[in-house]
This record gives structure tokens, C-alpha cells and sequence, in this order.
């Protein structure tokens, strides 16, 4: 095996809140437990084929409401009051400067809690170039909606146009944050992650298997070459055995799927660190590695897998939580750095 014991001891001391190596199991275990199993286990090395895979997008106007049931999701519309909609038509109306920023501002002033007509007037600024005014108006509809994607977008390119790297960052990060997979942003993050000596790295965390319940006693497994044929075989063992997660139950601090994927996880690397050849075909696994270095692995876990399922998960984080995948994004996303120009 390739993985050094070091980096493996690593991951078993922080794998969980009192999780142990005792209390995980390597492919070999795995494979002893399924010998052992009622349920008939047959693992083909054959291509699969994935089925198209939807990454879900946040929708524009999205922010979040605090009842006394805790805060929702909600999509603000764009009602304007009879005196701010008529200053709104006449500011798109005019074609002069200076006459469409008299009724956007008089506009405002008719409505000061319209956060679409601030984005609308900071859009009015990104078109003629005045970046001083876009981060003016970009950073009071972020006032209003911290988690609005397109204000931070705007933000962070004003800033970009400035060459005040720093903030760019911070608001394309939070941009990237509140719309995991959306490519435009994932674009701007790039270029300006470049811009402050940093590359990131768009590897994927997508596992090339297929578990098929043949009858109730047979399960067929297929996966082509590891790392994913050791992660299959978890997968199948949690999959159909009742007694296992029964077993596994006592680790449950945390919820009992994070158990799952972090042994999955476990196995997956183990099978990685067995291969002699093709490792450059996964680099998701360096990243993985990384997380180990650093003890990232939960926020591996969000970033990589829960975040790209479901892009509404970061609204709900605490504000420790969010700064810690900001971290992660920071160092363990992040390749040999580029030398700004």
C-alpha cells in the first residue's frame, strides 16, 4: 500500500468526534464482513456508464426569512410603490448619464428597502464602468441580503477592475459559496483566485460505480478499477446490511450517513493508495489527501459532496462553519500557486 501509515493515523485520529481505527473498516474488512453475510455479493470490474448528473442552481432573489421556526428560504419579488416605479421607468428610459442617476437615486429614495433596485442601479454603474459606484450600491444590497449571489459577484468584479485584490476574493468567495455550481461564478473565482496567487482546482468528487439488488439475497456490484471499487463495496455493505449500520450505530455523534461516507471515504483512499499506475486520473484524491493534512475532512464532505447535492445547505451554516470552508477553499482547493500579474 502507498499511503503512508502517518497520513492514514492522521485520518483515523480526526475521522470523527471519538472515532477510532478500531472503530472503521478497510476494504479488507469489508470484504470479510460480506463473506460472512447471508446476502450473496458479486464485484465485476466492468465500465459503468453515469447517468447525467444534475447540479442544481440558486435562483435569483433568494434570502432568508427568521420566523419562530427558524429561518426559510424565500424568493423577494420585485414590487415597486407607485412613486419608486414611475422614477424606475424613467431612469431605464433615459439614454443620458446624469437623468438616469437622478430617478435610480430619487427611485431609491421612494423606496429604500428594494434591494432589486439597488441592483439594478449598481448593473446601471458595471454597464458605463464606474466601479466606485458599483461597490457602492453592490455592497447595500449586501447589506440587505448577505446571501445574494449576483451582488457579491458584482462586488468582487468592481473590486477585481480596482486591482483591490483582497476584497475580490472575499466577495467572489461568497458569491461561489451561495451558488456552489453555478460556472460563471466558478469562472470569476478562478480568475480572481489567479489574480492573488492562488489556483484553484475544479476537480470533481464523482465515484464511477454500480450497485444492483439482483433478488433479495444478491447484490451486484460493478466498478471498473479502484478507487471506486473499494468505495462501491462500502457503499453496497451499508446499502443492504441492517445488522452493519446496527453495529455502527454507537458511533453515532454525528448523523449515521456522515458515519458512512466517512468510512466509504476511508476505503476509497485505501484502494487509491493500492493503485501503481493511473492516480493521475483522480485528483480528487490529492485533495482528499490535503483535507487529511489539514483535518478538513468534514468540510471535504460538505464542499465536495453535500454542497455540489444541495447549494441551499451553506444558508444554514453557522458563521464559524462557513468561515471554515472558506479556509478550505483557501488551502486545501487551491494548487501550486500563480504568480499575480
Amino acid at each position: 500500500m502507498n499511503i503512508p501509515k502517518s497520513l492514514l493515523a492522521i485520518y483515523f485520529c480526526i475521522i470523527s468526534f471519538g472515532m477510532t481505527a478500531q472503530e472503521l473498516h478497510t476494504p479488507q474488512e469489508v470484504e470479510q464482513y460480506m463473506k460472512k453475510s447471508t446476502i450473496q455479493y458479486q464485484i465485476d470490474s466492468l465500465s459503468v456508464e453515469l447517468e447525467s448528473v444534475f447540479l442544481p442552481l440558486i435562483e435569483k432573489g433568494n434570502f432568508l426569512e427568521k420566523t419562530e421556526k427558524g429561518l426559510h428560504i424565500k424568493q423577494q419579488e420585485f414590487l415597486l410603490h407607485k412613486k419608486s416605479k414611475r422614477f424606475y421607468k424613467k431612469a431605464v428610459a433615459k439614454e443620458k448619464y446624469e437623468k438616469a442617476i437622478k430617478y435610480y437615486t430619487k427611485a431609491i429614495e421612494a423606496q429604500p428597502d428594494q434591494l432589486r433596485l439597488m441592483n439594478e442601479f449598481a448593473n446601471f454603474y458595471w454597464e458605463n464602468g464606474d466601479w466606485e459606484n458599483v461597490v457602492f450600491w453592490a455592497a447595500k444590497g449586501v447589506e440587505l441580503n448577505p446571501i445574494d449571489f449576483e451582488a457579491h459577484v458584482r462586488l468582487a468584479l468592481a473590486y477585481q477592475n480596482l486591482g483591490k485584490r483582497t476584497e475580490a476574493l472575499e466577495h467572489i468567495i461568497a458569491a461561489h459559496l451561495y451558488n456552489r455550481n453555478h460556472p460563471k461564478v466558478i469562472e470569476a473565482l478562478r480568475s480572481i483566485f489567479a489574480e492573488n496567487g492562488m489556483n484553484y482546482q475544479d476537480h470533481i468528487f464523482e465515484p464511477e460505480y454500480k450497485i444492483e439488488n439482483i433478488d433479495s439475497n444478491q447484490v451486484s456490484i460493478q466498478a471498473d478499477f479502484e478507487p471506486w471499487r473499494s468505495y462501491a463495496a462500502c457503499k453496497a455493505l451499508w446499502r443492504n446490511e441492517e445488522t452493519y449500520r446496527t453495529e455502527m450505530s454507537h458511533l453515532a455523534k454525528v448523523s449515521i450517513t456522515s458515519i458512512e461516507q466517512k468510512e466509504c471515504l476511508l476505503n476509497a483512499l485505501i484502494g487509491y493508495g493500492k493503485m501503481e499506475t493511473g492516480k493521475e486520473k483522480f485528483p480528487i484524491f490529492k485533495v482528499l489527501e490535503k483535507s487529511l493534512q489539514h483535518r478538513m475532512i468534514d468540510d471535504f464532505i460538505f464542499y465536495e459532496i453535500k454542497l455540489r447535492q444541495d447549494p441551499t445547505l451553506i444558508y444554514f451554516l453557522s458563521k464559524e462553519k462557513k468561515q471554515r470552508i472558506v479556509r478550505y477553499l483557501k488551502t486545501i482547493r487551491v494548487g501550486k500557486g500563480v504568480t499575480p500579474e
